[in-house]
């Protein structure tokens, strides 16, 4: 089984954190990008049903990663989700490629949803993270 992975943003995101992930691996992932709503007269619906409909199944796991829930480029996907069996995540960032690109295509379906947990956990507000460990330390200094 192969793995193929398709990064579905917004304007130029995914060739953007894709210039990321190259830059801590290399090019050892070979990873499309979809571009959307960057050129006029473009049937996006159109390439992203083509996207998925050329997706061969029986030998090839298809991952699309997309920016936001609920935006056009996720919810057009959404809608491809019923008739072709690839996997669709939403809330694209650097940890959550990362995992998908090293994880095994063997693998991908069941890891998906710890891969997701993970990337969600990587996501915190570092201010409050910063004022707890201060405020954990000056009570462990209370005597």
């Amino acid at each position: 089984m192969e793995k193929r992975i398709v990064l579905a943003t917004h304007g130029k995101f995914s060739e953007g954190i894709l210039t990321s992930m190259k830059m801590i691996f290399g090019e050892q992932t070979p990873i499309e990008c979809i571009t959307a709503y960057v050129e006029s007269g473009v049937d996006y619906q159109e390439l992203f049903r083509k996207t998925v409909a050329e997706n061969d199944y029986g030998t090839t796991e298809l991952v699309v990663l997309t920016d936001v829930l609920g935006g056009s480029v996720n919810n057009e996907f959404m809608k491809l989700l019923a008739e072709y069996p690839f996997h669709l995540v939403c809330g694209l960032n650097l940890a959550l490629l990362l995992e998908v690109a090293v994880c095994p295509a063997d693998m991908i379906a069941g890891q998906l949803p710890s891969i997701v947990e993970r990337a969600r956990e990587g996501v915190a507000l570092c201010d409050d993270l910063v004022r707890g460990a201060a405020t954990t330390a000056e009570e462990d200094n209370d005597f």
